[in-house]
């Protein structure tokens, strides 16, 4: 055989090359080792060994000195009985077998090495089947260097079937042949596969292992199933190997297969120790903790030294059913997602339903992983085991071991896959019902601090605010909603949004109406409700402007006390299945504790409302009674009804306000004064014959509280406005004679309205508002006496007076016009003075009407007139005195009973211009009366001027004004 290359002294050999080095069977050196005469060093935990040159060349010096006591060199056997060292360290054959007598030398020869190989053959088998855990590659490589060294071979080796491919195994030859992976087709081992003796022989192969053309004989080494692999014998050279050399390649293949049967049975037996002891280990490391986190990171790892996998993985079930991988080592991203819906078609959900771990070679193609392929290929994995997780009827989850190259699972690693489930699924649930227990006392404690929050809250907007924080603490949620209930709305008074689809919302959107919507049912209904797919539940109502299908989960708890609905609780989060039942089960918790501090909360509002209206009242009743003094007190309409708006504005508030007077003759309302957002539309007189509230008051003598006018039907809404939501108060004006008009108050907006105490607070103020009208009506109606002449009406001489002097006092233009009717006297000589008082009186409206609006018009005394023209120049003044003279003139038409009685009609006029004719009152009247003296005295129904007048007034002589004359009777 090839020399080995010198060594340094303390370089280190395995077992096998150092029964190489010996001569003797790897067996022996262990033999000799575990009994103290061969040194050794163990170099890691499974026990291989190693030995230094050194010591094994003292050891053949040893050997050589003479024999060694227990089997060493130099015992019976010398050697294992095989070999024995000349003085050159080279081996010598030992012939101590004995010789056959019928052989020839080289048949003896022959016979003695197949007996030799067989004998040493059985002892590697019988080795193997006694030294656990010595390995099947140990034993392989024991006996293709057993038939190397034996016949003097140029290569041995052992390739293992594995589908098709030959995995090489074991190899005895020169130092610089490797053997390779090779196809199952290959040259004369696939001969052997297929051949029906299970041996061939090629003499000059053309696929050689070794890479020339040396003879080869190769035969199947069998197996529980068929070929477990090939043995392959490579010749010295060309005619090195015949035909019958088959035979004793065939003998040898079947001690092989023994001795690795024998191996592999005591490596399964070693294994099986092993994982015993490190599923024991196992259990105690995972068992021991109680951090979830650490419990499945530990699992991972140890599956993969159990199972010598290549990739791992933990898959927990989530809430909504899917598949997520919690720890995994070596598996992408891409295919984590891929078999996160627990395929139908997949290895994973036929071992849930078969309850114990299945394993697939060559996934990619097993019809159970169909739904998967596609992440299969892309991952390049061949074999899967997986095991479910279990917790009686409950799967938890999933524990995948993974093989990179195809893997035949045995029952003893099943088993334990099963056993390393088992006590996984004991300690996440163990880990689980910790984190519950750290999880419930979190929420006592929060539950707790709740609790004490709540009892210092009184208003609903932060007993609200409170819950939405603590829950924070004990439930994860991207958006909470508090909501009141009032009346058939449903209010947010609290909301918190965490993420995009939450931060906009308003209250206004949020907004819903008793049975309206998953929310609206559940204030109805007084039933808690979890919502795992909020889109997909035929009772909820989508937000305008949101998303309509948006995954989102959601928990609605109503607010009950004492039977009573006040308000719901809302969780929502993005996702399905995001809420558990203990969630639920608190937030009726929290909701109990919420509608407890929202009944004090109310409780407390009453109270409060009550004794700030028991204050306004009070504080009302004090304004009132000032109020009342100050109206009182004010005789001017104007005046008192300024008063009134701006009183009631201080004491009640209002958006429009009106008073308005009811004609009894022309059955009109009639407006006097109106502020506010509407108040030209207020200002519009009533036409005969329409109806509405204020009619309607008026009509009954009752006032009214309208809470919403949108919803009375008696309110008559402005056509240029249309409906418009808000309240309404109109009380009815109380005069001697019954209704004498309406007070009304309007307030704009849904919701706006008046309280009971603001609708008695306005009744009492409209009795005071009455009695302030009537007061000014009375004053007025002395002032208006006083002030005007009770014959004609018109203002009287005292009233010229004072408008003569304030109008000069201004100083801005005017015209003053005198007027003295002709022959006056002659109509009561005629037709007596009631006849002349009644001509008084046609004459007097004559004026008025001839008259512009901005003029006043006097009765100066006896039968004279006087007219102040404000801002008229001497040219108006002529043409309001021509009207003035026709209008005159046409009371004695013929026709009238003055043109019967032979009356003529007819005045005389006298004008003057301010300050053009007198920059005083006394000079400006002079100039007036003296134009009037002239004009009469030059005739009848004439006009004269100030200039005129002043130019003949030498030619006359003045006299005083004729003294007013009394009424004989009241004019018809």
């Amino acid at each position: 055989m090839t020399s080995v290359s010198p060594r340094p002294t303390d370089a280190t050999l395995s077992v096998t090359k150092a029964a190489r080095l010996l001569g003797v069977h790897p067996n022996t050196i262990r033999a000799w080792s575990d009994a103290g005469r061969l040194r050794y060093f163990r170099i890691n935990p499974r026990g291989d060994r190693r030995y230094r040159l050194g010591d094994l060349q003292r050891f053949l010096a040893a050997a050589a000195g003479g024999p060694v006591d227990g089997g060493g060199p130099g015992a019976h056997g010398h050697l294992a009985g095989r070999r024995a060292f000349d003085g050159r360290g080279t081996h010598a054959r030992n012939h101590a077998l004995p010789v056959h007598p019928a052989l020839s030398g080289l048949d003896q020869d022959r016979r003695e090495r197949d007996l030799q190989l067989l004998t040493e053959l059985a002892t590697v088998a019988g080795r193997a089947g006694t030294d656990v855990g010595g390995g099947v590659d140990e034993v392989l490589t024991a006996a293709v260097e057993a038939i190397h060294d034996t016949y003097d071979h140029h290569l041995v080796g052992v390739w293992e079937v594995r589908g098709e491919s030959l995995v090489p195994r074991a190899v005895a030859g020169p130092l610089t042949v490797r053997l390779v992976e090779l196809p199952r087709s290959f040259g004369t081992l696939a001969a052997a596969l297929s051949s029906a003796e299970g041996r061939a022989f090629d003499p000059d192969p053309a696929a050689a292992v070794g890479g020339d053309n040396r003879p080869e004989i190769a035969a199947v080494i069998p197996g529980d199933r068929g070929a477990w692999g090939v043995l392959l014998v490579v010749g010295a050279g060309r005619g090195s190997l015949a035909e019958q050399d088959a035979d004793v390649v065939v003998a040898a293949a079947e001690a092989v297969a023994a001795a690795a049967r024998a191996a592999r049975a005591a490596d399964e037996i070693a294994h099986q120790l092993h994982r015993a002891d490190a599923l024991r280990r196992v259990a105690g490391d995972i068992g021991s903790r109680l951090d979830l986190d650490q419990i499945l990171a530990g699992l991972v790892e140890h599956a993969m030294v159990l199972f010598e996998g290549d990739r791992a993985a933990v898959f927990l079930v989530s809430a909504d059913g899917k598949a997520v991988a919690e720890v995994s080592r070596g598996l992408s991203p891409a295919y984590l997602n891929a078999v996160r819906d627990f395929p139908t078609k997949s290895l994973p959900t036929a071992a849930i339903a078969a309850r114990r771990p299945l394993f697939a070679r060559t996934y990619r193609d097993d019809p159970r992983g169909v739904a998967v392929r596609a992440a299969v290929v892309q991952e390049g994995f061949d074999t899967l085991c997986t095991a479910p997780l279990l917790d009686g009827d409950e799967v938890l989850g999933l524990l995948n071991v993974y093989h990179d190259r195809p893997h035949d699972w045995t029952e003893d690693e099943l088993e334990t896959m099963a056993a390393l489930a088992t006590q996984a699924s004991v300690a996440i649930n163990t880990a689980r019902n910790y984190s519950q227990m750290a999880t419930w006392a979190a929420q006592l404690q929060s539950i707790q601090q709740l609790g004490a929050r709540l009892n210092g809250l009184t208003s609903v907007q932060e007993i609200g605010l409170a819950i939405a924080t603590e829950l924070r603490q004990v439930i994860d949620y991207h958006n909470v909603r508090v909501y009141r209930l009032y009346g058939a709305d449903l209010i947010p008074v609290a909301m918190k949004g965490q993420v995009g689809e939450y931060v906009d919302e308003t209250p206004e959107q949020l907004r819903v109406k008793l049975g309206q919507g998953i929310t609206g049912w559940v204030a109805e209904h007084g039933v808690p409700q979890s919502l795992p797919d909020s889109a997909k539940d035929p009772r909820a109502n989508t937000i305008p402007g949101t998303e309509a299908d948006l995954d989102e989960s959601m928990l609605l708890a109503p607010m009950i006390f004492e039977g009573q609905v006040l308000g719901v609780l809302v969780l929502a989060k993005l996702g399905l299945h995001q809420f558990s039942e203990d969630d639920l089960r608190l937030l009726v918790i929290y909701a109990s504790f919420a509608a407890q501090a929202m009944a004090n909360s109310d409780a407390t509002e009453r109270l409060r409302q009550q004794s700030a209206t028991l204050e306004r009242q009070l504080r009302s009743q004090r304004e009132l009674l000032q109020i009342t003094e100050s109206i009182l007190t004010t005789l001017d309409p104007r005046a008192v009804l300024d008063q009134i708006a701006d009183r009631l504005g201080e004491l009640v508030g209002y958006d429009n306000i009106s008073i308005e007077v009811y004609d009894r003759a022309s059955r009109k309302l009639r407006p006097l004064t109106a502020r506010g957002v509407h108040a030209d539309e207020y200002l519009k007189e009533w036409e005969l014959g329409e109806e509405g509230i204020a009619t309607w008051v008026i009509g009954n003598n009752e006032p009214v509280l309208v809470v919403d006018q949108f919803e009375d039907p008696r309110v008559k809404h402005f056509e240029s406005i249309g409906p418009q939501h808000g309240g309404l108060v109109v009380v009815p004006l109380r005069g001697r004679e019954g209704v004498t008009g309406v007070l009304t108050l309007e307030r704009n907006g849904e919701g706006h309205t008046f309280s009971n105490e603001e609708f008695e607070l306005v009744k009492l103020f409209a009795a005071q508002v009455s009695i302030a009208l009537q007061n000014a009506e009375v004053y007025r109606d002395i002032e208006i006496r006083a002030r005007t002449d009770g014959l004609t009406g018109l203002l009287n001489h005292a009233t010229f007076r004072e408008r003569l002097d304030a109008s000069v006092g201004v100083g801005d233009p005017f015209s003053l016009v005198m007027m003295d009717l002709d022959e006056f006297k002659s109509v009561n000589d005629a037709m007596g003075h009631q006849a002349g008082d009644r001509l008084l009186a046609e004459i007097a409206r004559a004026i008025v009407a001839a008259g512009r609006e901005t003029d006043h018009v006097f009765r100066y005394g006896g039968d004279e007139f006087a007219l102040i023209l404000p801002g008229a120049n001497a040219a108006s003044a002529v043409a309001v005195a021509e009207r003035v003279r026709s209008a005159v003139q046409a009371v004695g038409a013929p026709g009238t009973i003055w043109a019967a009685g032979g009356i003529q009609c007819s005045a005389s006029f006298g004008l003057a211009t301010f300050p053009t004719d007198g920059a005083t009152s006394d000079s400006i009247l002079l100039a007036a009366d003296r134009a009037c003296f002239v004009a009469k005295r030059s005739g009848q129904g004439l006009i004269a001027t100030a200039e005129e007048g002043l130019a003949l007034a030498s030619e006359f002589s003045l006299q005083q004004p004729t003294p007013v004359d009394s009424p004989s009777s009241t004019a018809a």
